[in-house]
């Protein structure tokens, strides 16, 4: 049996969301597809140094290409129609036009049909165009949560077969990452962590809101144990479609100075980064999933996020819930985990518990046993 897998997100720095999740799941099916299974690495350069090379069975096969785009439309498409495995497995929500007849795919959401003012219209377009090649052609797709997949079965009524050939196995998080935090940063203390792209969507601009009327209320307030009169937020990650107006809105803020952007955080800090906060923040209006939630649990640290129905697949009964649509909802959600260490230590052990049903061998294991059924 030759099972191809397409690696070129995987390989793409840095690597977060859709790049960061595909070289987790390369990773783990390294373990766990056997010896007697060929399998093939689809690459469109050299393996990065970090990868930490490939089992006896695994074959890198590098498809050069002189343009920046169409290598999988193209030379991937190419190579697998001149020379198709028995299975292909796209872990990178993307499938050639050309690709084997028994072909897989991990679909990490459908963002972009509820909120397209998210995205420019060419890849909006490119987006519509994949998924229903995705939905029509693929064997088998695989998501993150069930929303995720009620999601494909709302907008895409016309394909009738779409609720069997959808399978769901949760994402996990790097557990090398999180398991030995060698520090701690501490310059910004006390502070509240949010870790996503600053935009519209993550309802950055409401949660910019929410924290002026935070720092008010806890001005006036003398009952609570902890001094947070330099309370400060962190926006972790890049800028994202609507930061134009997030930025407007910080400038105005009576506490901009409180509110510290540092950007895009590596791997080797951020882990430290979330360790050192008082609790981390997730308001989105959308997630497929929300790995920052596990990043936080895997810290120690408690969570306040929406109530979207994606996040309370993930976090269970170990979050603080907020309507993410009331900044006075999420005002109470921090407020009342900050004011409160017995209830914070208690959604820490909550966290850690509702950790154990993530895994990335676990998530592996069930994809490689879709690959040979």
């Amino acid at each position: 049996m030759i099972i191809g897998i397409d690696a070129s997100h995987a390989f793409k720095l840095p690597r977060t969301g859709v790049e960061g999740v595909s070289w987790q799941i390369i990773q783990a099916l390294k373990k766990q597809i056997p010896l007697s299974v060929r399998v093939i690495l689809y690459c469109q350069k050299e393996l990065p140094d970090d990868f930490g090379g490939v089992p006896n069975n695994w074959e890198v096969k590098i498809l050069h290409w002189p343009l920046k785009k169409l290598w999988s439309q193209l030379r991937l498409a190419f190579e697998l129609w001149r020379f198709p495995p028995d299975v292909y497995f796209s872990p990178g929500q993307l499938l050639p036009l050309f690709a084997p007849k028994n072909s897989i795919v991990y679909l990490h959401d459908s963002a972009f049909l509820v909120y397209p003012e998210a995205y420019n219209f060419w890849g909006r377009k490119y987006l519509e165009w994949m998924n229903r090649l995705i939905i029509k052609k693929a064997k088998l797709i695989i998501t993150s949560t069930e929303f995720n997949k009620q999601e494909l079965i709302k907008y895409y009524p016309c394909y009738k077969n779409i609720g069997d050939k959808v399978k769901v196995v949760p994402l996990a998080y790097d557990s090398e990452k999180f398991r030995n935090i060698k520090y701690e940063i501490r310059n910004y203390e006390p502070y509240i962590i949010y870790v996503g792209r600053l935009e519209e969507k993550k309802n950055t601009k409401r949660l910019v809101e929410a924290f002026g009327v935070l720092k008010e209320q806890l001005a006036i307030n003398n009952e609570q144990v902890d001094d947070f009169s330099n309370l400060k937020l962190l926006l972790v990650g890049k800028n994202g479609v609507g930061y134009e107006e997030i930025e407007k809105t910080i400038q105005v803020s009576l506490y901009k100075s409180d509110i510290v952007q540092p950007g895009y955080v590596s791997d080797k800090d951020l882990p430290g980064l979330i360790r050192s906060a008082k609790l981390l923040v997730l308001p989105s209006l959308y997630e497929g999933f929300g790995l920052p939630v596990l990043e936080a649990f895997a810290c120690g640290v408690p969570v306040v996020a929406s109530n979207i129905v994606a996040l309370q697949e993930v976090g269970g009964e170990a979050i603080e819930y907020v309507d993410p649509l009331e900044i006075s909802d999420i005002v109470r959600g921090l407020k009342k985990i900050l004011v409160n260490p017995g209830l914070r230590e208690s959604m820490v052990k909550k966290g850690g518990e509702r950790l154990g049903f993530f895994d990335w061998d676990k998530t592996a294991t069930k994809i490689y046993g879709w690959m040979v059924k």
